[in-house]
């Protein structure tokens, strides 16, 4: 087996434990706090946009412009989800500030000229990734010396996803050599983000009470 079939395996089994985590999320997440929906219907948009490609891919149709929809959806809702969860008055204003300039100029940006929408974008995804790799750092700040360990493996997870799949995907006219290596730390980061999501649930969301 070549090591492109044993990463793109990777890859699988990264959807397999997302379509888990989707279903033991959204399952128990009633009685949860806002944070925990946020995260649940998040988890639900990446695997209907992870179906949604890999059907498309099935039939031979370009999907390109479904990258659209997982990055601003994603920004949108873990932008909220960081909101509920870091400290501190100034910090949810500007989330709430830098979420609607964001969504004002990629309206704007596709209102203008429709036909990019068709296109991969990567103004785009510097726009949407890198605010919330800045929550994330921050919340990592905020939870250092404080004894409430909640969400800090789905942080963690996704502070390591994000950063390298952000890289991947601006990443211009760089060797193929080194874009294939992003590549392969995307998938296998990917993973590791999609158990940590699981362990966070299992230490912290199994039991029916309210966590922050």
């Amino acid at each position: 087996m070549e090591i492109n079939d044993v990463f793109r395996n990777v890859a699988y089994l990264g959807y397999i434990v997302l379509a888990i985590n989707t279903f033991i999320y959204f399952k128990s997440y009633r009685d949860k706090s806002v944070a925990f929906k946020i995260f649940s219907f998040y988890l639900i948009l990446c695997l209907l946009i992870q179906l949604t490609t890999s059907v498309f891919r099935l039939y031979k149709i370009d999907n390109l412009f479904l990258s659209h929809f997982y990055f601003i959806g994603q920004f949108v809702l873990m932008s909220l989800f960081f909101k509920q969860l870091l400290k501190g008055i100034a910090i949810k204003k500007m989330i709430s500030i830098v979420l609607i300039l964001v969504l004002i100029f990629s309206g704007f940006y596709y209102i203008i000229d429709p036909f990019r929408f068709l296109k991969f974008n990567i103004y785009e995804i510097a726009a949407t990734s890198i605010p919330l790799i800045v929550y994330s750092f921050v919340f990592f700040i905020q939870r250092v010396n404080k004894s409430e360990k909640t969400n800090l493996y789905i942080n963690s997870g996704f502070f390591l996803y994000l950063l390298c799949s952000t890289l991947l995907f601006t990443t211009g006219n760089i060797e193929a050599s080194i874009k294939r290596f992003i590549w392969y730390s995307n998938v296998t980061l990917y993973l590791l983000y999609q158990i940590l999501i699981f362990i966070e649930w299992y230490k912290h969301f199994r039991k029916n009470k309210v966590v922050v």
